[in-house]
């Protein structure tokens, strides 16, 4: 029976003793000491060295860009991927007029290659993503990588992709095409050859 009201006693102290320095602090902590509303306000990231040298560190924990203007539709990136985050549809460049009939490219990418393939879709689901970077390798025109490091050139370094939507974490590179807009494109491409 003692044991019994020892053990009471025991808890009762020591949940006031935490109680305590609870309310102690409440009271006496400095104001926006604990509280930040996240995604208004961020902490200051530090100015100092992360663990990485950003020249020779290839895979960061960012995400995914493509080059769309590079992009030729051989969808070797989406067989690349683990998990099937990148999904990626094409259809054949359309028909043009009968004296260029020879001439089946949308476009030239920095590469200096041919575009045969319009792409339509090119959509990444970074909630899906593991960061492994395979995806990255097989592309001819190197027009996917990841953000940062020896990237940064391209595209800087940000550590922080959070959205309060998970939709909002799909990321869509290629606008649907429709006929009219790729026979603009085409305008546009037999201007720049003449």
């Amino acid at each position: 029976m003692v044991k019994f009201f020892t053990d009471i006693y025991t808890a009762t102290s020591t949940i006031l003793g935490g109680m305590i320095i609870t309310i102690n602090h409440l009271f006496t902590a400095k104001r926006g000491i604990a509280t930040l509303q996240y995604p208004e306000e961020r902490w200051p990231r530090p100015e100092r060295d992360i663990g990485f040298d950003h020249g020779s560190y290839n895979v960061i924990r960012s995400r995914l860009h493509v080059d769309m203007d590079d992009c030729i539709g051989c969808l070797k990136c989406e067989r690349a991927c683990p998990v099937n985050c990148i999904k990626i549809e094409t259809s054949k460049a359309p028909e043009r007029g009968e004296d260029i009939k020879d001439v089946k490219h949308i476009g030239i990418t920095s590469n200096d290659s041919r575009k045969a393939m319009v792409v339509t879709r090119f959509d990444i689901d970074m909630t899906e993503c593991c960061y492994c970077n395979l995806c990255t390798y097989p592309c001819p025109e190197e027009c996917i990588f990841m953000t940062g490091g020896p990237n940064s050139k391209k595209h800087p370094i940000d550590y922080e992709f959070s959205e309060p939507d998970r939709s909002d974490l799909i990321y869509r590179f290629a606008k649907p095409g429709t006929k009219e807009g790729m026979e603009k494109l085409l305008n546009d491409d037999n201007k720049v050859e003449a």
